[in-house]
């Protein structure tokens, strides 16, 4: 039996991150928006050895690799209910946001999961929009980048460095006027990642919609001194 190593599909990861950041200069002038872009760059990383080491690391975390045996995800998110909570729980400051900004929940791209690798990028589509409330980053560019940088700092998710290179490029060429505020949020988001002892990607976010948001927050161990609300 042959004992070669794995090979690795590095150019089809190349040319896919070619192609989403050419894709994003055309929008930047004006193009047609592309919300599948970003999902399309990660599938093309399945094939790379940094996906592979991420399963392997993020299984070493008990409650990551609990997780990944139950093949847990969210329930359907509904947001005309969720907005009857309780003011200041963690549900309806979710659905008020999410509903004053016209998102859908549900936007993401969908895929099988028939693998560690496409869990991986089931959990964290599917729950990425909690990470923006509870750990208090906006959903502009610069809040998204920040978010980003927290995911590096918590979980080695291959996606999130992929989009902090394009994030660090197209402020520096588009947007240079927010190139501190973009270094200071990163920066702001790196401490809360690497200080915050409970991994978000590990819970369960939905035990959480009926606890008030603060609760939320103590409960995962968010520092206050870093926190902005």
């Amino acid at each position: 039996m042959s004992n070669s190593p794995k090979t690795y599909d590095v150019d089809k990861a190349f040319s896919a991150y070619i192609h989403y950041l050419q894709s994003n200069h055309e929008q930047l002038k004006g193009g047609d928006d592309n919300p599948n872009l970003v999902f399309e760059l990660e599938n093309a990383l399945d094939e790379t050895e940094a996906a592979q080491m991420s399963v392997i690391e993020l299984r070493k975390i008990p409650e990551v690799n609990a997780l990944f045996e139950e093949r847990w995800l969210p329930e359907l998110i509904d947001l005309n209910e969720l907005i009857k909570l309780p003011e200041g729980t963690f549900g309806y400051i979710y659905a008020k946001e999410m509903l004053a900004r016209g998102f859908d929940p549900h936007f993401f791209q969908k895929v099988p999961v028939e693998d560690d690798i496409a869990y991986m990028k089931m959990l964290w589509r599917s729950t990425h929009d909690f990470y923006h409330v509870v750990a208090d980053f906006d959903v502009d560019l610069v809040g998204e980048f920040a978010l980003q940088v927290f995911m590096m700092a918590q979980s080695p998710i291959p996606i999130s460095i992929m989009i902090v290179s394009q994030g660090l490029f197209q402020t520096a060429i588009y947007n240079p006027q927010e190139f501190t505020r973009l270094m200071q949020e990163m920066s702001r988001a790196w401490d809360l990642g690497i200080q915050t002892p409970a991994k978000f990607i590990a819970q369960k976010w939905d035990q959480y919609l009926n606890l008030s948001l603060a609760e939320v927050r103590d409960i995962l161990g968010i520092p206050e001194a870093l926190r902005l609300s």
